[in-house]
């Protein structure tokens, strides 16, 4: 019997993962973010389309480009991804900047009236970036 609930809970679990998953399937637009130090100072800051970025997720993968108000290109990367309850994580296994490659990123995330919103630290950088769903 332990063995039937085991492999039951294992499978809704799984079921979970694909459903929150689902959420985030498609292309976001960046639509604004913003970048804070350990002391809560704002370091950089993305907003009025300065910077153009599109993220478009499948059900296990990503892929980013990013290029500026000019349409110069300025990073792309792709990998996996998984979300977890409100825990986004994102790892690059491709991409055009060396320094990324690699590199697993962890967000806390929630979807707020079409946004998603995710927050996490990079190299001690508070990060929280506003993505909408364009398809």
């Amino acid at each position: 019997m332990k063995t039937i609930y085991a492999a039951v809970t294992s499978l809704l679990l799984v079921i979970s993962s694909w459903a929150q998953a689902g959420e985030l399937t498609g292309a976001w637009e960046l639509e604004y973010a913003v970048y804070k130090n350990s002391t809560g100072e704002v370091v950089g800051e993305i907003k009025d389309k300065t910077t153009l970025s599109r993220k478009v997720l499948s059900d296990r993968h990503f892929t980013f480009i990013t290029w500026d108000k000019s349409g110069k290109f300025t990073v792309a990367a792709s990998g996996t991804y998984s979300l977890q309850g409100k825990d986004y994580k994102e790892t690059v296994d491709a991409t055009s900047e060396a320094r990324l490659m690699g590199k697993t990123y962890e967000f806390n995330c929630e979807i707020k009236e079409g946004v998603w919103i995710h927050k996490g630290l990079e190299d001690g950088i508070l990060i929280e970036e506003h993505w909408r769903k364009i398809n």
